[in-house]
Formats: C-alpha cells, sequence, structure tokens
C-alpha cells in the first residue's frame, strides 16, 4: 500500500525432470532427516521437505500480487516459531549497536488510528493513495506508534517498523537468514502442504475467518480506518504467540504482521516479497488484502511501517546438497492497455498527449491518478497550483523532520521508558 510501482506478471508451470525427481526420492528414503540428528535452534521449528502446490487458490479472488499455481519443492529448513520481537531486537541493538533505517530516515508510517496523539500533532504527511497512514518523525522500533509510545509492556510482540535490509542484519547476528518466498509459503500451508490433496486456504483448513467462528488470527474488523471492534482480541499489533499455533509449531503465520522474505519480487523493481497480511488487513477483501496463505505483496527494501516485521529460517545442517525447485518467475510484465488502444503512454508522443487529455477532461486529476496506478507508469499528477503547495509544504516538513531526528537521536540515549528491571541501561 506505499508502492508507487506494481507489477504484474505472467508465470509458468513447472514439471521436475524425472531424474531429478527421482534422485530426490531416493535420498528421501535413504538418508534420514538431518534435523533428527541435530539439536533444534532455540524457538525454531524443523519444515520437512516437500513438494507442493504453490500460488493462489483457483476458485479465490484473483488479486494483482497473486501467483498463478505452480509445483515446486523445499529442502527441509529450520523456521522461527514466531515474527521476532522487541525483546529480541533489543537483543541485537545492544549486542551491535546497530540503527534501523527507519531511525536513520528520522520518521516510519503508522497506521492514524493506532498513532498517539503527539505522533498526530507532529506530521500532517500523509500516503497519497492512503491518507490514514502517517508518515512520523521519531517512529521505529523502540517507539511503534510514534513519540509518547514505547515496548516496555510489548517486549513479546512483533518488532515493527523494521526494512528488509535491518532484517538481513538481524539475520546475519542471529546466524540465520530470511527465508525464500516459497520456503515461507511451504511452512503457512503446513501440514497441507502436498501435490496431491486439495490445497487449504489457511494452515487450520479452509474455514474462513468470522465472527461467526473463533478467530485465530490478527485481522480488522469493522470500518477501516476508523473503527476496529477487535472482535479477535487485539486493536492493532497482537502479541508474537497470540492464538494457538500452527499444527506444526508456527505462530501468526497469517495476519499481525507482514513479513519479509528474501525472494525478489522484481529485481527490476528494486523490491522484495512479503508475505502473511497484517492487522489492518481482512478475511474476505473488503478493504486492503484479503489474507490467505498465498497472501503477498512486494515493497522496497528500504520500506517501513507498524505492520512490517520479519521471522528467520536457517539450513539444516548435515542435509543433502540438493537444489529444490522452487517457483519459477516470469520476469515479462504484462501489458494491460486501455480497451481499443495500444500503449500510447509508452508510446508518448500526440497520442498520449490527446489520451491523458481525455481522462483529465472527464474524470479530473483525481480520476487520471487512478488511471497512471492501474498502468503502473509510477507517476504523480498534480496541477501547478498543487505543486507549489506541495513544495512549499515539503518545506516545512523538512524543518519539522529535522528537529524530530534530532530529539529522536537524543530519545535513542535512553531506555527510560523500558521499566523492568533486566534492561542494561548503559546499552548505547
Amino acid at each position: 500500500f506505499f508502492l508507487r510501482h506494481r507489477r504484474i506478471y505472467a508465470m509458468t508451470a513447472l514439471t521436475p525432470p524425472p531424474s531429478s525427481r527421482a534422485l530426490r526420492v531416493l535420498l528421501a528414503v535413504a538418508i534420514p532427516a538431518a534435523a533428527a540428528r541435530e539439536e533444534a535452534p532455540p524457538g525454531m521449528v524443523h519444515i520437512t521437505g516437500a513438494q507442493f502446490v504453490m500460488g493462489a487458490e483457483p476458485d479465490a479472488q484473483k488479486l494483482r500480487d497473486d501467483l498463478e499455481q505452480q509445483g515446486v519443492e523445499v529442502q527441509e529448513f529450520w523456521l522461527d516459531a514466531t515474527a521476532v520481537t522487541n525483546e529480541a531486537f533489543r537483543g541485537f541493538r545492544k549486542a551491535t549497536g546497530y540503527k534501523t533505517e527507519a531511525e536513520k530516515f528520522g520518521w516510519s508510517f503508522v497506521l492514524e488510528m493506532q498513532a498517539t496523539d503527539e505522533a498526530k500533532a507532529r506530521t500532517n504527511a500523509t500516503v497519497k493513495e492512503a491518507p490514514h497512514w502517517l508518515a512520523v518523525p521519531g517512529a521505529w522500533w523502540r517507539y511503534p506508534q510514534g513519540p509518547g509510545s514505547g515496548i516496555a509492556d510489548r517486549l513479546d510482540y512483533p518488532v515493527v517498523h523494521i526494512s528488509f535490509n535491518d532484517a538481513k542484519e538481524y539475520c546475519k547476528w542471529a546466524g540465520k537468514r530470511l527465508p525464500t518466498e516459497t520456503e515461507w509459503e511451504s511452512a503457512a500451508r503446513r501440514p497441507y502442504a502436498s501435490l496431491t490433496s486439495s490445497q487449504k486456504a489457511y494452515p487450520w483448513g479452509d474455514e474462513r475467518p468470522s465472527n461467526d467462528s473463533e478467530w485465530r488470527l490478527n485481522l480488522w474488523q469493522g470500518a477501516f480506518p476508523h473503527s476496529d471492534a477487535a472482535l479477535d482480541g487485539y486493536a492493532g499489533l497482537a502479541p508474537a504467540r497470540a492464538y494457538e499455533p500452527s499444527k506444526v509449531g508456527l505462530y501468526n503465520m497469517l495476519g499481525n504482521v507482514w513479513e519479509w522474505t528474501g525472494t525478489w519480487y522484481a529485481k527490476s523493481s528494486g523490491q522484495r516479497v512479503l508475505r502473511g497480511g497484517s492487522y489492518v488487513d481482512s478475511p474476505d477483501g473488503s478493504h486492503n488484502h484479503m489474507v490467505t496463505c498465498a497472501t503477498r505483496m512486494g515493497n522496497t527494501e528500504d520500506s517501513s511501517g507498524d505492520n512490517m516485521g520479519f521471522r528467520c529460517a536457517k539450513a539444516v545442517e548435515g542435509a543433502p546438497k540438493l537444489s529444490p525447485r522452487g517457483y519459477q518467475y516470469s520476469q515479462v510484465k504484462k501489458k494491460r492497455p486501455p480497451p481499443g488502444v495500444g500503449d500510447p503512454l509508452k508510446d508518448g508522443g500526440k497520442a498520449a498527449q490527446e489520451l491523458v487529455q481525455a481522462i483529465a477532461a472527464k474524470e479530473g486529476a483525481e480520476g487520471l491518478q487512478k488511471y497512471m496506478d492501474r498502468m503502473g507508469m509510477g507517476a504523480d499528477v498534480m496541477m501547478a497550483g498543487d505543486a507549489q503547495k506541495k513544495t512549499e509544504e515539503r518545506k516545512r516538513r523538512m524543518m519539522e523532520q529535522a528537529e524530530a531526528a534530532a530529539k529522536a537521536a537524543a530519545d535513542a540515549h535512553s531506555f527510560d521508558d523500558l521499566r523492568d528491571e533486566d534492561i542494561d541501561k548503559t546499552e548505547l
């Protein structure tokens, strides 16, 4: 939802060569799982190697980011049982002094309904297409809802305001890595990940979350973005171990926070894939993303927000050295020209000018912006007067953000908001 550039790709079917498949079957029979000979790393779950169908369910409403179904396979690996928590990330900070990109930039995105009063008073900068997301100076993992918030009572919550680059640095320090998108979906679909049995939309089966069923994940209930009824037990984020784990021991693979993977959304876009949806999403797609095991989106590596976190993966020592056939992504962008024309905006010239003028005359600047976004043009539409106002507003915000960044830097040297006795206040 913070993206300027969105892409849709044609996918190709995958059938592993018989010789390769036969080799894997022989190895699976001859070699017991390496994890059986290795002690489980603390807080991690063993995900067995498997072949399964990856991609959006056949009867599901198809969305732009959805993958077409393919048969894929993964080798056994370890995966964190939960998203990385504030407590775990604090240990990383204390050991390394690492500063997240949100800290360096001086701001991050916070949902307006979750933002503190101080945060709301310090910014009026929003996402153009989603004004309920505030660009809050001083929001980062220690101040998840902006200035005036803290993590003293949220040490067991997922750490948020984490970019891909931040997550990668944490994984490196922990001796782990981010999961691939194929690994992530394989784990989310357990115990139903299979090539032969019917696909299940959720880790517990096919029952869609609703007020008539048990809420097993943290999503939005109510009129987004102004009212969250919290029928699932939480308004905003939930603890990392909220709800019952899946049958293989994984918590909150769906909902709560988006989770970074190591997979490119498209190298040409500079974006990485996030999976699972978050607390702002819905069971049926009535607002934001419809959350199932197939839910995905892309975002730039430096992006962060109050609903973006991660969990780590790790290779199993002693596992056979195979090259599992992951999802085969096509890098060919689908062209989606308007009815009756080719692609005049891409071609430029008089035809492009006429098309832009026609849309603007009929639907105004807002309609033209929506058209450009649908076409993946990655451009902002703005009238001359609005451009001047935006320039002046940008100058004012830069001054405010500079002041906020200075205050945040000073605040970073204090852990006064953390009251538990175990905290080392000489951290920095």
